[in-house]
Order: C-alpha cells, then sequence, then structure tokens
C-alpha cells in the first residue's frame, strides 16, 4: 500500500534510499557524487518536515506490513526528486504503483502538463516504462550524474 511517510517514517525510508542508491546508483557516480548524495539525503532529515507542511515537497512509501519497500517524493508538485525500492522488490511493479500516487497528486493542479525527473543513468529504463522521455543530454552537476527525462500529465489516464 502506498501511502505519505509521516516524520516518524523519515529515518527509515531514507536509509532504504541510501542503501539502494549505494547498491545500484553510486557506482556512476565519483566520490564528489556520491558524497553530494549522502549529503542531501542528511539535510532531507532535517528539512523534509518544513518542506512538507509548505508543500514543496511530497513523500510517499511503499508499504508492506509495517516495512517500507519503496519511497518516492516529489518537489514543485510535479519534479520527482527520488524513486527506490528495495532491491528484493524490484520489478514487481512497487514503482508504477508509487509514481501513480504521485502522479494523481500532480493532476490535481489542472495547470500542470509534465512531470519532470532528473534521472540516474541506472533509472532511464524504470522512467521509461512510466512514460517519460529523454529531454537533454547526459549532464552532471556537483558530481550527480543524470538525464533530464520529462513525461505529459494527461488528465484521463
Amino acid at each position: 500500500m502506498v501511502k505519505e511517510i509521516g516524520a516518524g517514517d523519515l529515518e527509515q525510508a531514507l536509509g532504504l534510499v541510501n542503501a539502494v542508491f549505494s547498491e545500484f546508483v553510486a557506482s556512476d557516480y565519483s566520490e564528489r557524487g556520491r558524497t553530494e548524495f549522502e549529503n542531501y539525503l542528511k539535510n532531507k532529515q532535517a528539512e523534509v518536515s518544513s518542506d512538507v507542511e509548505a508543500g514543496r515537497k511530497k513523500v510517499w512509501g511503499y508499504y508492506e506490513n509495517d516495512e517500507i519497500l519503496g519511497v518516492i517524493a516529489t518537489r514543485d508538485i510535479s519534479h520527482v526528486a527520488l524513486m527506490f525500492v528495495d532491491k528484493l522488490h524490484h520489478r514487481k511493479g512497487i514503482a508504477k504503483q508509487m509514481f501513480r500516487v504521485a502522479l494523481d497528486n500532480v493532476k490535481e493542479n489542472k495547470d500542470i502538463t509534465q512531470m519532470t525527473v532528473h534521472s540516474s543513468p541506472y533509472a532511464v529504463k524504470v522512467y521509461e516504462r512510466l512514460g517519460f522521455v529523454q529531454t537533454d543530454k547526459q549532464q552532471e552537476k556537483n558530481g550527480i550524474i543524470y538525464i533530464p527525462m520529462g513525461r505529459p500529465v494527461l488528465l484521463s489516464e
């Protein structure tokens, strides 16, 4: 089941994000990029409560019993900031279910016509299966390597 992550579950959620990042994404990054991502996660725990309250970010988890198996976060309503699934649960539709919840949230604002993501090289195929297409060449910022991608938001889907 996908539901919003509360402050009490944030540490567990970010632990999952860090573990999946370390195993599947970090090898594509320089030491600077890995450090940048680790610092990003540390700062997330401190700032997410105020960002959620202000409406700048939303964070959902895929829960099975009380365990978080996946995390998706958006910023500014329509940008996917994080999406990670526990390695033992890849290819089971968890990312798709979480994305559907995030997309439904975006569709509440009828002025938004596109969702965006800065995908890691590892996750490009996942985002393509969710309807995203590459919108620019691979880029790097502070050691973080990403591919800009976008996807139309169709109210009828």
